[in-house]
């Protein structure tokens, strides 16, 4: 029996706002919707980042602290954890380099369930990340990821996101 598939795009913005990775996890997730563009998936990316940032500049000093997850390499601050629309559902995770991933996926009856269950395998995607790009000394944080070694890591992300 094959799974059904909940998480619809995985997308990695870089510490400036920008697009470093994108994967379109589930094909066509609605009868009466077209493929997503790479430049929807810019705007999207760069609106969400900067309400991310407002989201950490207006809270105010007294209530802000950052606090250390477990793992010591991903930050709890006030950035956008969990955003839930009618639909949908956008799980991220924010490292200490400035990285943000999202996972957009439906949204059910088990949310908080399902955010963990995202934000864990984020945590995986961020170390297979740092293998591929981080590790490497041609890589420069804010360049566009290499098409070989993109299509590697497009793939452990399908493999981890359940594809």
């Amino acid at each position: 029996m094959k799974k059904d598939r909940q998480n619809y795009y995985f997308i990695v913005v870089n510490k400036t706002g920008g697009l470093q990775f994108f994967s379109q996890l589930k094909e066509q997730y609605r009868e009466d919707q077209d493929k997503i563009t790479t430049n929807q998936v810019l705007q999207a990316s760069s609106i969400f980042y900067a309400i991310d940032h407002l989201t950490q500049t207006i809270i105010p000093e007294a209530i802000y602290k950052v606090e250390q997850d477990k793992d010591k390499d991903f930050e709890r601050d006030n950035a956008i954890d969990l955003l839930i629309t009618e639909n949908y559902m956008v799980s991220t995770l924010k490292t200490l380099t400035g990285l943000r991933f999202l996972v957009i996926s439906n949204k059910n009856l088990e949310v908080p369930k399902k955010h963990e269950d995202n934000v864990q395998k984020m945590r995986q995607i961020y170390r297979l990340y740092t293998d591929y790009f981080s590790k490497d000394p041609f890589q420069s944080d804010d360049q566009p990821l290499g098409e070989k070694k993109r299509t590697q890591f497009d793939r452990d992300v399908r493999e981890l996101l359940d594809f």
